[in-house]
């Protein structure tokens, strides 16, 4: 006799086993954070979450990019993840009150949502129930090959394989959401060059993030072919299975099936949290070699290198996408070992927001710090690369 419980497991244990690795891990099962014994952990939340992460591999058991979010939050609202301060905590994000900072209010599920959106831009597994089987497996299957069309944002909605968000995002030229390179050269004397235009293919989506974020494009707004183009996705009425006349920037970043008034509510703290995941990928060795200097007395992990995913052995990109070391430090000690992580630079990112600084002012603060470049001497061998050796 099938139950509801095998329904539900049958697309999970298929999910649990991808082809394809996401950035820094993600895991939608997991929507509870804790700290104790001087390490990170995650717990699922209700009986079908724990289904789900029963049949889930280990690497697919860390909530990398959950934590470093918490962190950069917890940071900017002067509350540090440090063991002297609280040497076991425990955060239910999902059930958190809205807070409020210089009039400007957040809902932390809505950013660390927006950290997933990167990874699941058709939002498949931002629900509950299903969500944690129908949706993860939609993810998982937007990932195999040879496939003509693969599951849109609605139920019953084919989307053309060269045209589909997921795919675009890790496997096409959306790869900078993930700040990876669709460049396929990997010779040393381009490097720069790589390293440049992935920087600059971030800062385009960031610098549009950032006005939803701001509130100064409103969820409500048109989001245009014309901008889409500029911000090379492709088309989000298909994608989303709507007219292309009722597109809008909330079509982008909250789900269908919500109320308008809660979708628009979301909309900027989900572009805020799609931001902090660029951020937080950059300074992933499966992503970025980094090398680390020395700079006014303070330690730096500077941009050497960025890699293409299609170019990677994809057993080796996971292995890598676990909590980095300079991670697990600062959760034990409060310290920060680079002065431009994305635990630092995120929590400036948030407060940029909340004070709306000028665009220009907050691009030129990331070029500085966490996209500042290496030297053209510096040397990048994979054993020098950071968290690499």
């Amino acid at each position: 006799m099938k139950t509801a419980a095998t329904f539900l497991l049958v697309p999970i244990l298929a999910w649990a086993f991808p082809d394809t690795a996401h950035a820094y891990q993600i895991s939608p099962c997991y929507r509870v954070l804790t700290y104790s014994d001087a390490a990170p952990h995650q717990q699922t939340v209700r009986h079908v979450g724990r289904l789900c992460a029963l049949v889930m591999s280990q690497q697919q058991r860390t909530a990398v990019h959950e934590h470093m979010t918490a962190a950069a939050i917890r940071e900017y609202r002067a509350s540090p993840m440090a063991v002297q301060a609280a040497p076991e905590w425990k955060w239910q994000y999902m059930v958190e009150p809205t807070w409020t900072i210089n009039a400007r209010q957040h809902r932390s599920f809505a950013i660390i949502f927006g950290t997933w959106w990167n990874d699941d831009p058709l939002m498949l597994t931002l629900g509950q129930g299903a969500d944690f089987s129908t949706g993860g497996y939609k993810v998982w299957s937007a990932f195999q090959p040879q496939r003509a069309t693969y599951a849109g944002a609605q139920r019953n909605c084919g989307v053309d394989a060269d045209i589909h968000l997921a795919r675009a995002s890790h496997l096409g030229k959306l790869q900078h959401l993930h700040f990876m390179t669709t460049d396929a050269t990997t010779d040393d004397a381009a490097r720069s060059q790589r390293v440049e235009q992935t920087v600059q293919s971030a800062l385009t989506w960031m610098a549009f993030a950032y006005q939803v974020a701001t509130g100064e494009l409103r969820p409500d707004q048109a989001l245009t072919a014309e901008k889409q183009a500029e911000l090379s996705l492709p088309s989000i009425a298909l994608n989303h299975c709507v007219r292309p006349e009722n597109v809008k920037i909330r079509t982008l970043f909250a789900r269908q099936g919500q109320p308008t008034e809660e979708r628009n509510r979301r909309t900027p703290d989900i572009a805020l949290g799609s931001m902090l995941h660029i951020l937080q990928d950059s300074f992933s060795p499966a992503h970025a070699c980094r090398v680390s200097r020395e700079l006014n007395g303070k330690g730096q992990a500077l941009l050497h290198d960025v890699a293409n995913y299609a170019l990677q052995d994809k057993d080796a990109h996971a292995a890598l996408d676990q909590y980095p070391p300079w991670f697990l430090d600062y959760l034990q000690t409060g310290r920060h070992l680079y002065g431009n992580d994305p635990v630092t630079v995120g929590a400036w990112l948030i407060a940029a927001v909340d004070r709306q600084l000028p665009w220009p002012e907050v691009e030129a603060h990331l070029r500085a710090t966490i996209f500042a470049p290496a030297p053209a001497s510096a040397s990048g061998t994979p054993e020098q690369c950071m968290g690499r050796s």
